[in-house]
């Protein structure tokens, strides 16, 4: 008797599926319970639509990317290895990630890995770090133009012209993180030291109206005054428009005055700057070893400072409160600026040297289309590194601050799509529109300048400015002896020729784009 029973089910079952297979290879019936049901068929799928299991590659590849940043985290390899386990059914790739120190670090570890032909995969470059100029002009870059156009996105999320405004002579050598279009400068004031001392920061509008807290606090003796790190200082505020390298002599004024090339260093504001800086250094504003101390960001951590120059845009205090662990508030010293400094501020290459520029370039793609790759390289693992609260930010637990603590996320892809922190302000996207549009568009928004005729010049007066820069910059050095020895090293390196080149250079492009 039950195998009776199990007999008639087995036969019900199929019956029931049979009818359901007739009934797949006609139209759908309509619901007889519903006979105003309309029959709708859906259009057929495009190409473009479709699955594409296909289209991930069955070999897996590994990829290396270099970034600048605070240090190699502990937690990276568990990070990557989950962003590896998401990405093994999109682009089959295991990314290993390299952080190497702002600043000098960073420079001598990646330009020696892209001189030296080793192969990698995924660069950040900029004007400051890993000079985008240079090393695209030397070869070390590939070219992404057909890459841009064969996979759109950047494009389409950034802007066309956005993204082509980095380009040289018309040719992509990287491409630009979607952020800010514009940036100012500012202090980073500790939070703790502003309310133990009621310091009202809506009265802080220049640099001279921090000083008389510099005074009170440095007489409290606990903590310094202002942080500078080399010449990581309020130099900065005089905002210059470089026109190549940081570190190379040659700028405009960024209030567009007038299209004159001046030897920005030795120009009577940074004179004025630089005996400023020495008077603070006097007064112990600044630490003594000034000169000789590296990366900032570490240095904010200590909360052993008061005030830390910094460039700014909305909620920077609050990204800085998350990469630090210190909170800090911000105030504007200058206005908005809109340069060449966004387009080639910060960029991701693909070394000419990478074995896997198409899939590296995929994976670039990705941190600007995809959130959740972005939130693991930024914020690493949910519920490990950091916890989603009710109203969508996020707190980074202890051990992410203790060990994936990656700092900011404007130096890839979209940050757009970055969480908020559970300290930011909701709007912080909203504001990022209405910064942008406050913008003042400099004069020499789009010219690209090529030193391959001066290189000799170039590169000499930068070994110049590397030694007299950091010590007037942090005020550690009398101005007056050192400004001759200074001026007399820069023009004995050609730098009358250098900005006669960038002179040249500047006014033929504004002849030929009309401005």
């Amino acid at each position: 008797m039950r195998s009776m029973k199990r007999f008639l089910c087995l036969a019900l079952v199929l019956v029931f599926a049979f009818t359901l297979a007739l009934s797949g290879c006609g139209e759908k019936a309509t619901p007889a319970a519903d006979p105003t049901t309309k029959k709708t068929d859906a259009p057929a799928p495009k190409a473009e639509d479709k699955p594409a299991e296909s289209a991930v590659p069955a070999e897996t590849v590994e990829l290396t990317m270099t970034l600048v940043g605070n240090k190699q985290e502990t937690d990276t390899d568990l990070v990557m290895e989950k962003i590896n386990e998401y990405l093994a059914d999109k682009i089959n790739i295991k990314l290993n990630l390299q952080v190497f120190g702002w600043g000098d670090p960073y420079e001598q570890k990646v330009n020696t890995m892209l001189s030296s032909g080793e192969p990698f995969d995924v660069c950040f470059t900029a004007n400051w770090a890993a000079n985008y100029y240079k090393n695209a002009a030397a070869g070390y870059f590939t070219e992404l133009n057909d890459l841009l156009a064969k996979y759109p996105a950047i494009y389409e999320i950034a802007g066309k012209d956005f993204v082509d405004g980095s380009a040289l002579d018309g040719i992509n050598y990287a491409v630009p993180t979607h952020k800010e279009t514009v940036h100012n400068w500012g202090y980073l004031l500790q939070k703790a030291v502003v309310d133990q001392y009621g310091i009202d920061i809506s009265t802080l509008k220049k640099m001279e109206d921090l000083e008389p807290w510099f005074d009170k606090i440095k007489a409290d003796g606990k903590i310094t005054p202002l942080l500078v790190v080399g010449g990581d200082s309020p130099f900065q505020f005089l905002d210059w428009d470089r026109v190549s390298d940081d570190n190379v002599p040659g700028a405009l004024y960024s209030d567009n005055r007038d299209n004159t090339i001046v030897n920005h260093f030795l120009a009577p504001e940074s004179v004025d700057m630089y005996k400023k800086l020495r008077d603070y250094y006097q007064k112990g504003y600044i630490a003594s070893d000034a000169a000789t101390m590296e990366n900032t960001a570490e240095q904010m951590k200590t909360a052993k400072y008061f005030a830390v120059e910094s460039s700014l845009k909305p909620g920077k205090d609050a990204e800085m409160t998350g990469s630090t662990g210190v909170e800090w508030v911000q105030i504007d010293i200058t206005q908005p600026v809109m340069s060449n400094r966004e387009t080639t501020g910060a960029m991701l290459a693909i070394p000419a040297a990478s074995k896997n520029a198409e899939r590296a370039f995929q994976f670039i793609e990705i941190l600007y289309t995809d959130d959740v790759v972005r939130n693991l390289l930024n914020f690493g693992i949910e519920g490990t590194h950091y916890n989603v609260n009710a109203d969508g930010r996020i707190t980074q637990t202890q051990e992410g601050l203790d060990r994936y603590n990656m700092g900011p996320g404007w130096r890839y892809g979209d940050q757009f799509k970055d969480l908020l922190l559970d300290n930011e302000d909701p709007n912080k996207w909203a504001d990022f529109g209405k910064y942008n549009d406050a913008g003042l568009v400099l004069n020499s928004l789009g010219f690209v300048y090529n030193d391959s005729d001066v290189s000799t010049e170039s590169s000499a007066c930068k070994t110049v400015t590397g030694t007299y820069n950091r010590q007037l910059q942090c005020g550690a050095v009398d101005v007056d002896p050192i400004l001759k020895k200074y001026e007399d090293e820069l023009k004995a390196s050609g730098v009358d020729t250098l900005i006669a080149d960038m002179q040249t250079q500047y006014d033929a492009w504004r002849a030929k784009v009309g401005k």
